[in-house]
């Protein structure tokens, strides 16, 4: 890129840098002459054409600056009979301008920022500040060294596309000065540029002497004199060889790779892509859809996430941590074959919230002396199907196991246990039993003594009454899912014998 085109980049840069302070200023003014024209012993018609302006909105083709810089201009300009009395905010309005002109002079802002390019670290992949926020050791960028690691390591520098780079300033002060150094030149940054090659910055500098100096302190932004760690930084001993050797290691967080891995997960996570909206809408999508279970989200900072780095704050403080868990542990299921009754302390333990909440109904009941109404007896039944359902799940998943279809002739259990829990077991004899035996009873009286014992109380005389309460109500539920399991076990004798 040419200096000429460099120099105008930066001109553009000072007159953006400008606008909002003269916005500011013109607005200030604008509402002041409104003031002093509403109470002026101007003509009603004067004071009617300013209410007018004031009122009026920019058109479509006008930036906020044009406008308000009208609106001043066309008040200034009303046909006023005392026109002097506008005379002392048209003085305020220049003066604050003029110092703003001052303020962002070429020279004089380039010789303040680059006295301050030091607090500015730019070009970076690994901001220490997200280790914590006080943190004052160097950043860096892990690019520099040009290394490629085995392709298993997830690391920034294996990051085949392009990869986004940080920076960071100590303090918000010098965020302008950060922005200026990383001002777009044909797809170069302009500090870089200025670190090779200083004579874009010429038509503003005194002397060459004051070029040179400007050089070198704007290479500070990207070059660090000294790398140096903090006392607020983590630092690992690595031990080697030698017993009494060892490197001292720092650390720090990737925030580019932080700000990819953010950038995709967000991206998959939107509602409003076709992907999501089609598996919200349990349609078809060709497209894949991607999803990332299980984060958690670590705040690096509350508040003024960009002091600590740009990107940083476009993440809003937050760094998203992928879970690094060993897969929990889910036991298989296996026939109960050394099992004397699957009505034991295992059955009662899954199901130890209905039956609690049984004796406490029970209790409930005997303690106010209570009669057992027609809503009592529906609670009880309610607290019934709630154990039942759960016995009923796990006798399903022992039902389930075609594969080891038979496991029941070397259990220990109940014939009657057998017949219900092994249907499928490959046995003449014993379909032919199963099928004209009544077991349905016997196995109605095992759970009903099993949930007499499982609910007994000092307070509570629980005995035959009880059990055939409790068969009562478990014998048309048992029914309903035995009638269930035959015709799956039907359509599963039909599928091995295919």
């Amino acid at each position: 890129m040419e200096n000429q085109q460099i120099i105008e980049v930066i001109k553009a840069f000072f007159q953006r840098k400008k606008e909002p302070g003269i916005e500011k200023i013109v607005k200030e003014a604008v509402k002041i002459c409104g003031e002093k024209i509403a109470k002026s012993s101007e003509s009603q018609d004067v004071k009617d054409q300013a209410k007018a302006l004031l009122d009026s909105k920019k058109t479509k083709e006008q930036n906020a600056l044009d406008n308000i810089q009208e609106k001043y201009t066309q008040l200034l300009n009303l046909s006023y009979q005392n026109p002097v009395f506008l005379s002392d905010v048209k003085s305020d309005t220049a003066k604050s301008i003029l110092a703003l002109d001052e303020k962002f002079s070429p020279n004089q802002w380039l010789a303040d920022a680059s006295s301050k390019a030091s607090g500015v670290v730019l070009d970076v992949t690994h901001i220490s500040k997200l280790t914590h926020s006080s943190a004052k050791a160097s950043n860096f960028n892990a690019l520099f060294f040009e290394t490629q690691q085995p392709k298993t390591l997830l690391i920034t520098a294996n990051f085949t596309g392009k990869i986004p780079i940080d920076f960071a300033y100590s303090t918000a002060e010098y965020a302008p000065i950060a922005e200026f150094l990383q001002l777009d030149c044909a797809g170069q940054m302009l500090g870089k540029i200025l670190c090779i090659n200083s004579a874009a910055l010429k038509p503003f500098a005194q002397d060459d002497a004051q070029l040179q100096q400007w050089q070198e302190q704007f290479s500070l932004a990207f070059n660090e004199k000294n790398k140096s760690s903090h006392i607020l930084a983590k630092q690992v001993y690595f031990p080697l060889t030698s017993a009494t050797d060892y490197h001292l290691l720092t650390p720090l967080i990737s925030s580019s790779l932080a700000q990819i891995i953010y950038d995709r997960i967000w991206e998959a996570r939107r509602k409003d892509t076709l992907v999501n909206k089609a598996r919200a809408e349990k349609t078809f999508s060709s497209e894949v859809a991607r999803s990332f279970p299980r984060t958690a989200v670590l705040k690096a900072t509350q508040t003024n996430h960009q002091n600590v780095s740009n990107l940083n704050g476009k993440r809003s403080g937050q760094l998203i941590l992928l879970p690094a868990i060993p897969p929990q542990w889910r036991s298989q299921t296996e026939p109960p074959i050394h099992f004397k009754t699957i009505f034991n302390r295992q059955l009662a333990a899954q199901a130890k919230e209905p039956l609690t909440e049984l004796k406490n109904l029970l209790l409930a009941i005997k303690a106010n002396q209570l009669s057992v109404n027609l809503q009592r007896r529906q609670l009880i039944s309610a607290h019934i199907i709630d154990v039942a359902d759960i016995v009923f799940d796990y006798a399903a998943q022992i039902q389930s196991l075609s594969q080891e279809a038979g496991w029941s002739r070397e259990s220990n259990l109940p014939t009657h246990q057998q017949y219900w829990l092994d249907p499928l077991r490959p046995d003449e004899e014993f379909q032919s039993a199963r099928v004209t035996l009544d077991w349905l009873s016997n196995l109605t009286v095992d759970f009903s003594k099993w949930i007499n014992r499982n609910i007994k109380h000092k307070q509570l005389t629980l005995g035959a009454v009880h059990e055939k309460q409790w068969q009562k109500l478990l014998t048309p539920l048992l029914r309903e899912f035995n009638a269930l399991i035959e015709v799956d076990s039907e359509n599963n004798t039909m599928e091995l014998e295919a």
